[in-house]
């Protein structure tokens, strides 16, 4: 196991307040995860608006991890896609509720000229997934899910409801591309990871493929190798779930959003990022059913895990108004709380594994924050 405690960035926002909290047990559940089988190995990373202060690698039996390991974020790419989005914006490249169609004429007709980035980013689009078998089955690169997605009808009228769905930032990413003549990835790296010192991360790991850790129980055709999906993430770069990243890395940029977007937004459309966009707007299930939602741009506004979840839901106390999260069906978790001064990350390696994991690790952070009277 690694462990570093107390290591801090050269920058700085704020002289926090209370004393250190004591951190050394909040990763007890994710041992006793990996103890029972449930849960491979792990990786929990604690920061503060000025560096990290808890950096800890729990190995598994089939996992020699360290806390340098690369893990596939899958859908935290998704708050880092808004991120690079909403810099365009900031710089007048993109409009955040002019129709998408100006950008990409190929939208045009079939009840789609309405949908703006904000619909995007927000999930209300009225867009979904497509069909994930033939996802898994072919692996398609860019162009061939771009034009899937170019090929749907909305499902309502955008802007009346919300559905998560991933293929639909894949016209984000687009736009991103044509406004500034590169490539997506090329977009998230300029505006996002270069600026924030974030370099271990990227949608190609290959040149780092021995430290990228596998993912247990990925659902793909053949049995999942760590070759598979380096491959699969460098040729789709997904804008929804294509990222991997390091602990260090994505505490990094929540360390960014919890200082009101510092080097690569200012707090204004950090601010817009993390606001409710979906008040009053339904959720809608596959079964028709519906109910409320609160969703930012990319980042969701509950903060624990949901009576729905197995076991009683988890509540997370100390958590802020202001506070926002997002996982990954790979096993990852990112908590931002700028009111309280917070980062946390929790990377572990199993697709769709329980959550309640990563959840008891939150709360375990917020209870010491809490103790420490920060």
């Amino acid at each position: 196991m690694t462990t570093t405690i107390g290591r801090e960035s050269p920058e700085r926002a704020h002289a926090p307040g209370g004393r250190s909290p004591d951190l050394a047990r909040i990763g007890d559940p994710v041992r006793a995860a990996i103890a029972k089988g449930t849960l491979p190995c792990a990786v929990i990373g604690v920061a503060d608006a000025e560096g990290t202060l808890h950096l800890e690698a729990i190995p598994g039996p089939r996992h020699r991890i360290t806390t340098e390991s690369l893990f596939y974020l899958a859908s935290i790419t998704k708050p880092v896609t808004a991120t690079a989005a909403l810099a365009l914006v900031a710089e007048g490249l993109l409009e955040l509720d002019a129709p998408i169609v100006r950008v990409i004429p190929e939208l045009a007709g079939d009840g789609r000229d309405p949908i703006t980035l904000r619909h995007l980013l927000s999930h209300t689009s009225g867009l979904q997934d497509g069909d994930y078998a033939w996802l898994v089955r072919e692996r398609p690169g860019w162009d061939r899910l771009l034009a899937a997605v170019l090929a749907q009808k909305p499902e309502w009228e955008p802007g009346t409801r919300f559905r998560y769905a991933t293929d639909p930032l894949h016209l984000a990413g687009e736009a991103m591309a044509r406004v500034t003549g590169i490539p997506f990835a090329e977009v998230v790296r300029q505006r996002v990871l270069a600026p924030l010192g974030m370099t271990e991360s990227g949608f190609d790991a290959r040149p780092r493929r021995r430290r990228v850790v596998p993912v247990d129980g990925l659902p793909m055709r053949n049995p999942i190798t760590r070759e598979v999906l380096l491959r699969f993430a460098a040729r789709s770069t997904i804008p929804g779930g294509g990222l991997f990243s390091t602990a260090e890395d994505l505490l990094r940029f929540g360390r960014a959003i919890v200082r009101g977007g510092a080097g690569v937004l200012d707090r204004t459309w950090t601010d817009e990022m993390l606001r409710d966009q979906t008040a009053g707007i339904p959720a809608v299930h596959g079964d028709g059913s519906t109910d409320p939602v609160s969703y930012a741009l990319c980042w969701g506004k509950r903060i624990g895990m949901g009576a729905g979840a197995d076991g009683p839901a988890i509540r997370i106390p100390g958590a802020s108004a202001g506070a926002a999260t997002h996982g990954g069906a790979s096993g990852t978790r990112l908590v931002v709380d700028p009111e309280r001064g917070l980062v946390i990350v929790v990377l572990s390696a199993a697709w769709y594994q329980d959550e309640r994991t990563a959840w008891e690790t939150v709360a375990n952070v917020y209870a010491a924050w809490e103790a420490a009277g920060r």
